[in-house]
């Protein structure tokens, strides 16, 4: 998962959260930090490490 180069774990079942109807019971709003792991996450898969 691309999240995870990024060094944030996330269980399936928290991702399938997002992807639900906002009015779905188990629904969850994604916040800023998860998305900027996954952009993070994205970015070292693609360009490569910037620490490195």
């Amino acid at each position: 998962m691309v999240m995870e180069l990024a060094g944030f774990v996330m269980s399936k079942h928290e991702l399938n959260a997002f992807l639900r109807k906002s009015d779905h019971k188990h629904y969850r709003v994604c916040q800023d930090q998860i998305l900027r792991n996954f952009l993070q996450g994205f970015q070292i898969k693609y360009r490569g490490n910037s620490e490195s």
